[in-house]
């Protein structure tokens, strides 16, 4: 494993159209291209609340990263309103392929974190030691001090925050941060200065980075741009190690 990893995309294009072009292995040279060793991918069709049945999808893209275990790792999602069968395919998710992180999208899945039902998904991940990933930044579903919540009643869950507060809610983001210990910024989404606040401010091994891209996508601008914007930042050389590998690999389980 090198010593960039990737915590931010998805697994074919907008609502699961997949390009005839998008193969593991395409995803791979653009990952080189843009050195990038690792990369964590996210379903994108189960995210819409309309997805009977989110198991498919979680397996294509566990089929997907087999191609390349030591590059590519796979994450699942569910739909925390569908109660029991969720955390059925959570506990499968972990125990058959080893998922560590779970992907949700509270805007497009249709719920709130604050509802009861998000309570036993949290604490089975909580228990299963899966890492949550969620959308973030988008009102009003998805403020980051809504999504903390999950930090003050499972502290030993780790919640990543996958856009950092996109935009506008950095400022929030930021105080979620350091209030939880367990309460993680994937920085995907603000800008250089913002960057740079959130980085003086909140712990290196709270922060990691990804562009959000898609395994689809007709060109990898968006892999280019999120990455370009974060290395012209002048950083310790410890700081940017534990953002671009030592706090996603510890989310993947690849390092304590």
């Amino acid at each position: 494993m090198g010593k960039v990893i990737d915590f931010h995309s998805h697994y074919s294009g907008w609502a699961g159209q997949m390009s005839p072009e998008d193969t593991p292995a395409r995803t791979l040279r653009m990952l080189d291209e843009a050195g990038v060793d690792g990369l964590l991918i996210s379903p994108m069709f189960n995210l819409f609340s309309h997805c009977p049945d989110c198991r498919p999808e979680n397996d294509a893209i566990v089929r997907y990263c087999s191609e390349a275990p030591d590059r590519l790792f796979a994450a699942c999602t569910v739909n925390p309103f569908d109660g029991q069968k969720a955390l059925d395919e959570i506990r499968r998710c972990r125990e058959e392929h080893g998922t560590r992180v779970l992907k949700l999208h509270p805007w497009l899945q249709g719920f709130s974190v604050c509802t009861p039902e998000m309570n036993p998904v949290a604490e089975l991940c909580q228990e299963l030691g899966i890492a949550i990933l969620f959308h973030d930044g988008t009102p009003v579903y998805t403020h980051p001090l809504q999504i903390a919540r999950l930090c003050r009643d499972f502290p030993a869950l780790k919640v990543v925050a996958g856009h950092a507060g996109l935009s506008d809610l950095w400022h929030e983001a930021v105080l979620a941060a350091q209030r939880y210990p367990e309460y993680y910024l994937c920085l995907c989404g603000p800008r250089e200065r913002a960057m740079r606040i959130i980085i003086e401010n909140v712990p290196a091994r709270q922060l990691c980075i990804g562009a959000d891209f898609s395994t689809s996508d007709n060109d990898d601008a968006v892999l280019w741009f999120r990455w370009r914007s974060f290395r012209e930042l002048d950083l310790p050389a410890d700081v940017r190690e534990a953002i671009e590998y030592h706090t996603p690999a510890r989310l993947l389980g690849l390092r304590d």
